[in-house]
């Protein structure tokens, strides 16, 4: 484990984590936000995908900026636009002030792979790739267990703006050691890259016309990303509906932070396994199909079931859904190779943001249209299926 670049990987790891926190607050606190701005608890759980569809237009165009100021500034630029969300949000009076603020983070949030995986991958053996970007990924999960457990009681405290405003000192701190350890690893920088010009999104789909083996893999970045934030960002809002406003603290504090404990237990077991036993592509396809079960058994909730067993698929879908990212982060990076590794990963990104982006709204309308969540769920499953066998047979180098 001595060759696995602990600095960077922690502070990265949490840049990633603080966006996260911020951008599911808005769906953990939405069953309180959502009264006080006179709309519904869905209203405010979807506006996570404004978050990932500027996340994805970030990730294509940032790769020429990691490039000429390095990774390490860029994400002090991610925790400075997670800490204007923080700020708008906590003083919102309308749900587009609110959605201003899911905008101000969606601004850089698409960076945080690309610029992590380009201070990283350099630092990184080959035979420790998977592990390493599965820790990185687990950001994720953690930003989402920390808005688990802590926003609740911080609404029961102070209401729901402090739990946004409490999340300033958690943002501020990491800018400052950033700038700290930024001098280390920020000194291969190429001070001659241009950085606004359309070749640099240009380039990050050519990727796909230049490498047919990466077509498979973006189609399932594609969908299982849609998939996580179909699961993560309705968790709470879909017991609520189930079991009613008593079941809000059931679905925060235990379903949501289960989801997201899975999700990074999971990261890190399969990083060891596809560095060692399984390639990354089998696992990814593993997990797609198990997804698809998770999927089915979600659109089957009812008041009648046990939380025991509820807990059980949240874990199932955190394991799958939330646990594949840094398998499929590594796997962009193989494929785009030591001289393309931000655009790699940036496509990755940007495609699993558009995904986030796409799904999360048509689920959202399929739970208006058939007025519950079974038909949206199932629809998820039939994707998620989909695409793991497209992932199996498709084409391979």
């Amino acid at each position: 484990m001595q060759s696995i670049p602990w600095t960077p990987l922690l502070l990265t790891m949490l840049t990633q984590a603080a966006a996260t926190m911020a951008a599911y607050t808005l769906s953990t606190a939405s069953p309180y936000i959502a009264p006080a701005l006179g709309v519904e608890n869905e209203d405010v759980a979807q506006l996570v995908a404004i978050v990932y569809l500027m996340g994805a237009v970030s990730a294509m165009i940032v790769p020429p900026f990691i490039y000429r100021y390095g990774g390490m500034l860029i994400s002090v630029a991610i925790c400075l636009a997670t800490a204007a969300m923080l700020s708008i949000a906590s003083f919102s009076t309308s749900i587009g002030m609110l959605a201003l603020g899911a905008l101000s983070l969606g601004f850089l949030y698409g960076s945080t792979a690309p610029s992590s995986s380009h201070v990283l991958a350099p630092l990184t053996p080959a035979n420790r790739r998977n592990l390493v970007f599965s820790i990185r990924q687990i950001g994720v999960p953690l930003g989402g267990i920390l808005g688990g457990l802590l926003v609740p009681p911080l609404i029961l405290f102070g209401g729901w703006r402090l739990a946004f405003q409490a999340q300033l000192i958690f943002a501020l701190g990491l800018i400052f050691v950033l700038c700290v350890v930024r001098p280390h690893y920020d000194r291969n920088r190429d001070r001659t890259r241009k950085v606004f010009s359309l070749r640099g999104p240009l380039r990050l789909i050519g990727l796909l016309r230049e490498l047919p083996e990466m077509r498979p893999l973006s189609i399932a970045a594609f969908i299982y990303s849609g998939t996580q934030l179909c699961f993560g960002a309705f968790i709470v809002t879909q017991l609520v509906r189930v079991f009613g406003q008593e079941g809000y603290h059931f679905a925060s504090a235990v379903a949501l932070v289960t989801f997201q404990l899975s999700g990074i237990t999971t990261r890190i077991v399969l990083g060891i396994i596809a560095d060692t036993l399984i390639s990354a592509r089998w696992l990814l396809v593993a997990q797609g199909a198990l997804m698809t079960v998770a999927a089915i058994v979600a659109a089957g909730y009812g008041s009648n079931w046990p939380y025991w067993l509820i807990i059980m698929n949240c874990a199932l879908a955190g394991a799958t859904a939330s646990g594949y990212t840094g398998l499929a982060f590594a796997e962009f990076a193989r494929m785009g190779g030591g001289q393309r590794i931000a655009e790699a990963t940036g496509l990755g990104a940007a495609l699993m943001f558009f995904g986030v982006a796409a799904m999360t709204p048509l689920f959202r309308l399929g739970i208006d249209i058939f007025d519950g969540y079974t038909v949206p769920y199932l629809s998820v499953a039939v994707l998620t299926g989909a695409s793991a066998i497209l992932l199996a047979f498709g084409r391979r180098k």
